[in-house]
């Protein structure tokens, strides 16, 4: 199956990752049918694909004369088969549980047309795991989508054993058309690329936050206005050719015997972890918020970070 034979698409699970998945689709022409198991997500899930569609609209990101059209063409359902016979391809979103996508694999297989690409969100899983009891494996890929994923434009693509070039091929080319930056990533490994780069990240920066180097703020405020206003634009390995490869070569000769190692759990991630600190749904984190943060100051944080990701989508991507 090419790109050009993908007319309907289906989205499994309607949680954080699954609408927006599913407002991707639609905001660019395709029919979406976003099955989940409980109709409240389903009646939350599309009033925040609603809302994310203004919200594109007011940003300049999407003619507000679109937004009709767009919900006009998404459907939601609580029946598996009617989200996925028509579907040419499938995106499961649902919870990151072996078992349970194992499960809904087989069933998709089972319901689906036989040339229906079967697509994975996982970021830990494997294909190999996950379509277990998949006959034709050739058509399973994955599309790693990243949080909130109807703004973020990477979305990585990875191959399993068995995936065939065409499949890999398609879901790019799809991904393509919805306006997406995807990444071919030929081969399975743990945490594919992205997760890869951001925990080797996460754990220099949490072994500064248990050595007392710096404040939460100041660690945050370091990043964002260096290495992340850089990285935004040009990129880690434009980055090093436009600085000079020597220099880099001498840096790193100096800093990598200074920089973390260690393959434990952080303290400074764990002490908050046991502490019941889950960061801005608890209220604390590394950071006290002082507000209490109910649900609608919770949603209004989030739009608020929404707005400013899609000032920067709108100058970088579009």
């Amino acid at each position: 199956m090419g790109v050009r034979d993908i007319q309907k698409v289906g989205v499994l699970g309607a949680g954080i990752m699954g609408h927006g998945i599913a407002m991707s689709f639609v905001m660019e022409g395709f029919p979406v049918t976003l099955y989940d198991v409980n109709q409240g997500v389903l009646d939350v899930a599309s009033h925040h694909i609603e809302e994310g569609l203004r919200l594109f609209a007011d940003s300049g990101l999407l003619d507000h004369d679109r937004i009709t059209p767009s919900l006009e063409r998404l459907s939601t359902t609580l029946d598996l088969k009617e989200a996925v016979a028509e579907s040419d391809f499938v995106v499961e979103a649902a919870p990151e549980d072996l078992t349970v996508k194992q499960e809904l694999f087989e069933r998709m297989e089972a319901l689906c047309r036989p040339e229906a690409i079967l697509a994975s969100n996982t970021s830990s899983l494997t294909l190999k795991g996950i379509g277990q009891r998949v006959k034709n494996k050739g058509r399973l890929v994955i599309t790693h989508w990243f949080n909130p994923p109807h703004i973020v434009p990477t979305v990585e693509v990875v191959k399993g054993e068995e995936t065939t070039e065409e499949t890999l091929d398609t879901a790019y080319d799809l991904l393509v058309r919805i306006k997406k930056v995807p990444v071919k990533i030929h081969g399975e490994l743990p945490g594919f690329l992205v997760n890869r780069v951001q925990i080797a990240m996460a754990r220099e920066i949490l072994a500064l936050c248990d050595a007392g180097i710096a404040t939460p703020e100041d660690i945050d405020n370091a990043i964002k206005g260096s290495i992340g206003f850089r990285l935004a634009s040009i990129g880690p390995l434009l980055t090093m050719d436009l600085a000079g490869l020597g220099l880099w070569l001498r840096v790193c000769e100096n800093l990598l015997p200074e920089i973390s190692s260690s393959t434990e759990s952080p303290k400074a991630l764990k002490e908050l972890v046991d502490k019941g600190y889950d960061g801005i749904k608890t209220g604390r984190g590394f950071y006290d918020y002082s507000t209490d943060f109910t649900k609608e100051g919770l949603d209004e944080a989030i739009k608020r970070r929404d707005r400013e990701f899609l000032g920067r989508l709108k100058n970088l991507y579009r």
